[in-house]
């Protein structure tokens, strides 16, 4: 069930690529950070989920807030947005959350196919993000 939803939550990431491709009408770059914005979020509650097995580790807590933090402050528009770049800030976020996925697989907090599932879903949601930054 996670290959399916993570399949279907990569599809606006998709939409958003084909639509600055021109296969498909809309504004692309607009819906690709509107939803990286989202997902970097949700990203924050599921790193929470996996911190709040550690019963109460700061770091573990801390960690897990940063791409929410780092979505509001660089990627929305806003006056401490940095104006612009959102879609630079979207790719650097979801790195970010790879490798924040990662110390949290090393520290046996993730279950043991997370790794599994977050790569391939992070290579493509960063392919749209170039597609949008750089087409």
């Amino acid at each position: 069930m996670a290959i399916v939803l993570t399949g279907a939550g990569a599809l606006p990431f998709l939409m958003g690529a084909a639509m600055v491709l021109g296969f498909w009408p809309g504004e692309g770059r607009a819906l690709i950070v509107a939803y990286g914005v989202v997902i970097l979020s949700f990203m924050s509650g599921v790193l929470w989920g996996f911190a709040s097995r550690t019963g109460s580790v700061a770091w573990a807590y801390g960690l897990s807030v940063l791409p929410a933090l780092y979505a509001f402050f660089f990627a929305l528009r806003h006056p401490w947005a940095m104006e612009g770049q959102a879609l630079s800030h979207l790719i650097a976020g979801f790195l970010g959350v790879l490798v924040l996925d990662m110390v949290f697989q090393a520290k046996a907090l993730a279950p043991r196919w997370w790794l599994t599932l977050r790569i391939p879903a992070t290579a493509v949601v960063l392919a749209c993000l170039w597609v949008a930054r750089h087409a």
